[in-house]
């Protein structure tokens, strides 16, 4: 019996790491929200914490109820990860020479309007560098916190997705 636990357990794990990887796999890449620090990492867990959880708790799910539970992953997985990826290509930007990444903001501060007019808040690259890669210099504060809430929220919802997928292969099922 203890056997058979812990057979299961190993398969669960095993599943739950696999799709664990997808965020490591994008935060070795740089591509995790700059803000906060190691959210990537934090995902993972919460990717294989969820596979243990969906092992022991539904396994009395009905073939119906998984395949709602697919679909809403799936959902969660491509809307959260186009979300994320709209927003990255937006509102981060690399600084040359370095893995950091600046996050901008979408409303100038009262000096960067001063010096930059028409051009806010869609600036040039060349004032980031100006700025010495300091965002709040250029946006305000509040603008650059809520896009960084926006790439956290996205990326969030992209692991929701992969915590869903998961589950949904578990569910019901005796591994």
């Amino acid at each position: 019996m203890i056997s058979g636990y812990l057979q299961g357990l190993t398969k669960v794990l095993g599943l739950g790491a696999a799709f664990a990887a997808i965020p490591l796999f994008a935060s070795m890449a740089g591509l995790e929200p700059p803000w906060p620090p190691a959210i990537g990492y934090v995902s993972a867990a919460l990717v294989l914490l969820a596979s243990l959880l969906a092992w022991e708790w539904t396994r009395r799910t009905k073939i119906r109820q998984r395949r709602f539970l697919i679909i809403a992953a799936t959902v969660l997985t491509v809307g959260g990860l186009l979300a994320y990826l709209v927003q990255y290509s937006l509102f981060v930007e690399p600084i040359p020479g370095t893995k950091e990444r600046v996050v901008r903001g979408f409303v100038c501060s009262p000096e960067a309007r001063l010096l930059y007019g028409a051009a806010c808040p869609d600036l040039p690259r060349d004032a980031l560098r100006d700025a010495e890669w300091e965002s709040l210099a250029l946006w305000t504060r509040a603008s650059v916190t809520t896009v960084r809430l926006g790439l956290a929220a996205s990326w969030l919802l992209f692991t929701a997705g992969l915590i869903g997928a998961v589950g949904a292969i578990l569910a019901g099922r005796k591994v």
